[in-house]
């Protein structure tokens, strides 16, 4: 598996070796997540998710393969087995999405006909449960901040469909956090949804999209260009910084999308304004409009941090 190992390890590995043959699952997992602390690789992490999916264990695998999310992707039987652990966990949503990343036309479709067949199974055996999760879900305005975060989370183990009728509720409501409004239209666009979608922007005014034919956030030139000035000027000078402000910059962001690169017309000025704010510096370079919606959205990012 790797070179310049210790006996110990060795152990481990020749161990969980034995236990996996002998389909012994549930101790291979305990033996593999031991040598997972010490010997992080994807060998590894494969190994302990399989154990830990074979076991049952599926909430504990995924939480493992999001350490190797990326190499998960670039296999298609490694694909399939992160597809169908989030489908094992009910996270519809998220299932989903992660079909939308596969390029194969016909392995995607089949992807997608097991996430109905287990929706459909879920709307038999969990019918009370799912109703409460779609009222809440709906409905979620009506609480804080905490609350509307957990109903969120909720609502991504709902049928996709329920979850795009709630979504679509929620875009337009008034009372709905502006986060909450921004991150439904980027959930929206990664399942791929091919149809016109009406959203209620910072301006409180609404607007239609088909978020199919824009790129993503972070796909976005002006989100590529803000995070490499940001780490140009931090990198090497203020890490902590440099951590702080790249979240910061991916909250304010995240606000104005889709209307990110109409309000950013100067990223370096944006970024200026940014590194003035965080050390206590007065900044005159930002005008106009960009800077109206730079202090709209660093209050709004504020008042997450004072919660």
């Amino acid at each position: 598996m790797t070179d310049h190992i210790t006996p110990e390890t060795q152990a481990l590995i020749d161990r969980a070796q034995l236990e996996m043959k002998q389909e012994n699952w549930h101790d291979a997992a305990e033996t593999l997540a031991d040598l997972y602390e010490n010997l992080q690789t994807f060998d590894i992490n494969y190994r302990l998710v399989t154990a830990l999916f074979m076991d049952k264990q599926y909430q504990l695998a995924s939480s493992y393969a999001d350490d190797f999310l990326a190499e998960y992707l670039d296999d298609e039987t490694h694909f399939r087995m992160i597809v169908a652990l989030a489908v094992q966990n009910q996270s519809f949503v998220y299932a989903q999405q992660l079909a939308m990343l596969w390029d194969d036309e016909q392995t995607q479709s089949d992807i997608l006909d097991e996430i109905r067949t287990a929706e459909n199974h879920a709307k038999e055996t969990m019918a009370t449960t799912l109703a409460t999760i779609s009222r809440q879900f709906y409905h979620m305005s009506d609480y804080d901040l905490d609350a509307q975060r957990n109903r969120y989370e909720a609502a991504r183990r709902l049928p996709v469909a329920d979850f795009v009728i709630g979504a679509k509720f929620l875009l337009v409501d008034p009372f709905a956090l502006p986060l909450i409004r921004a991150t439904l239209l980027e959930d929206l666009q990664k399942l791929d949804i091919q149809e016109p979608v009406q959203y209620r922007w910072l301006d409180e005014q609404l607007y239609t999209i088909r978020l199919d034919h824009i790129n993503p956030l972070t796909s976005s030139e002006v989100f590529e260009k803000i995070a490499t000035l940001i780490d140009d000027r931090l990198g090497q000078e203020d890490p902590v910084a440099l951590e702080m402000l790249a979240h910061q910059m991916r909250l304010e962001l995240t606000l104005l999308y889709p209307q990110t690169d109409d309000v950013i017309i100067d990223a370096d000025s944006w970024v200026d304004s940014s590194l003035d704010r965080y050390y206590g510096q007065s900044n005159h370079t930002e005008v106009g409009l960009q800077k109206y919606w730079h202090d709209k959205v660093n209050e709004i990012t504020n008042s997450f941090f004072e919660n």
